[in-house]
């Protein structure tokens, strides 16, 4: 159990950092601004209750929120994907494809698997997020802009993040 919560604890800090001190920074136009935190809802167990996959969102989404001075839009974004979150794998998955499986992540769900996961999550996201910033619907075709080019690269960084890390059997 104290292994689970110390890998869950290093996962956080070592995604806030990650999105807050890198990706934050990266941008090229102004367009793309990946979203690499999301993992930390992403790579929670299958077995995880809906309400622990939100409140875990909630609070990566407002202490990212919190530094960038964002009233809660990454917090509300955030919380939508994680209430999605078991929508998503059901559609993705049969029951007997999920048995002897712990996490989605790549080592047990292979990678072309992982990728429309991953990808599905990000959309929604970045949509969410992009919009509640524009906080209008004048500007969506700059959204869907911003989504179609930072839903790829924040996919590839996600991908190479999970090959570093390594997942706890």
């Amino acid at each position: 159990m104290y292994t689970k919560l110390i890998r869950n604890i290093l996962l956080f800090f070592g995604l806030l950092v990650m999105q807050l001190f890198i990706c934050d920074n990266i941008r090229f136009g102004g367009y793309v601004k990946p979203c690499v935190y999301i993992l930390f809802v992403m790579l929670m167990p299958f077995s995880s209750s809906r309400v622990k996959l939100m409140f875990n969102g909630f609070l990566i989404g407002m202490a990212v929120d919190i530094y960038n001075g964002t009233p809660g839009l990454n917090a509300a974004a955030m919380v939508l994907i994680a209430y999605l979150r078991p929508y998503i794998i059901s559609l993705m998955t049969r029951k007997n494809e999920l048995e002897g499986k712990t996490y989605p992540s790549i080592a047990e769900m292979e990678i072309k698997w992982f990728s429309i996961y991953a990808a599905l999550l990000l959309i929604i996201h970045n949509l969410t997020l992009f919009l509640l910033e524009a906080f209008s619907f004048r500007l969506f075709h700059q959204v869907l802009l911003e989504v179609l080019i930072s839903v790829p690269v924040s996919l590839i960084l996600i991908i190479v993040f999970c090959y570093v890390i390594k997942p706890l059997k």
